[in-house]
């Protein structure tokens, strides 16, 4: 490993001192600040010995560790060295990333501040544009309310398990706490089956199915203009011959007793898509339900609904797996129920 000559800066005199090198160009700021028993190491340019000494600084050296080792937040917090001490702890310390466009969820009382911190947070975390969540999504098409705090709005292109999903954060949702379950779904052995996703989105659950699961059509329904138009994209996107988009709601769907599988990857109001399920549904027809349940009751709950729209002993759930949490005492979980 690289060595770097370091200075030791004792810690009463590191808020003073350490500012003061930076604004003179003298830390190489390609590697690391680190931290040790009484002070600091920091990282000093070549040339620069006697203007150590004059600060009454030891000089040694040690490894070059990597400024972009350092945590995120630690490098953040200290490119604010004036930012307002009661809101430091308010800063986000979680994000979602989206290539090279990242989300935050901020305190709006950090909105004042929104155009340094998405500057600050964009160089630190490698990002063209920093956007924060405002209220997170809402409505029956699930829209963001999302404010640029820095770059432009545009498109971006995640790839997650090999799948490419092009959005644009501003337009449509991407739920990341579902990532186990779009996996899953690629994990599917769907061979010759005909699928329905009636629920498809951008392709979260489609796309990783029709991909790797060997199915032999999936009819992908979509309701939301902007969500059916990066469905269609990202079809083309990741080479797929197997997927049918259909854009409006999945009510209208023609035909009946004619799918394998069907995927319901929607929550809270799940259940009033049952009937239209069962009509799609062949004899021994797979569902994948999603819905929202208090913890704990997610089976009964479950068992109440389908009882109510199938009838008792004409369908199986055959398992029921925790999504991701909800509410606080709520999740999101996904049943998988065979109708016979």
């Amino acid at each position: 490993m690289k060595q770097v000559s370091e200075a030791f800066v004792p810690g009463d005199r590191a808020s003073e001192l350490i500012p003061l090198m930076k604004s003179k160009g003298y830390v190489d700021l390609s590697a690391r600040i680190t931290s040790v028993d009484g002070g600091k190491l920091v990282p000093v340019l070549p040339g620069f010995e006697k203007e150590m000494a004059e600060l009454g600084l030891a000089m040694s050296t040690g490894p070059a560790y990597s400024e972009a080792s350092r945590p995120p937040m630690e490098r953040i917090r200290e490119r604010l060295p004036d930012f307002p001490a009661d809101l430091v702890e308010r800063l986000p310390d979680k994000w979602e990333i989206a290539g090279s466009v990242i989300t935050v969820k901020m305190d709006p009382e950090l909105f004042q501040y929104g155009e340094i911190l998405g500057k600050v947070y964009a160089e630190v975390l490698g990002a063209e544009s920093i956007l924060a969540d405002v209220s997170g999504v809402s409505g029956e098409f699930r829209e963001p309310d999302m404010r640029l705090l820095y770059g432009e709005i545009g498109e971006s292109v995640k790839l997650e398990n090999g799948i490419r999903y092009c959005f644009d954060v501003t337009k449509v949702m991407f739920a990341s706490g579902n990532l186990v379950e779009r996996k899953r779904m690629g994990s599917q052995d769907c061979t010759g089956e005909t699928v329905v996703d009636m629920f498809a989105g951008i392709g979260y659950f489609t796309l990783p199915l029709a991909k790797f699961s060997n199915a032999r059509k999936v009819f992908a329904c979509e309701k939301n203009p902007n969500s059916y138009a990066f469905l269609v994209k990202n079809i083309a996107l990741n080479g797929l011959t197997n997927v049918i988009p259909l854009l409006g709601d999945n009510r209208a769907i023609a035909g009946g007793h004619f799918a394998d599988r069907i995927l319901m990857g929607y929550v809270q109001t799940t259940s009033e898509f049952v009937p239209k399920a069962l009509e799609l549904a062949k004899p021994g027809c797979l569902i994948h339900y999603h819905d929202t349940f208090p913890v704990g009751k997610e089976y009964a709950m479950t068992q109440e609904i389908f009882d109510r729209y199938c009838g008792n002993g004409k369908y199986e759930i055959v398992g029921m797996r925790e999504v991701k949490s909800f509410a606080p005492s709520v999740s999101h979980y996904v049943a998988d129920i065979r109708v016979f």
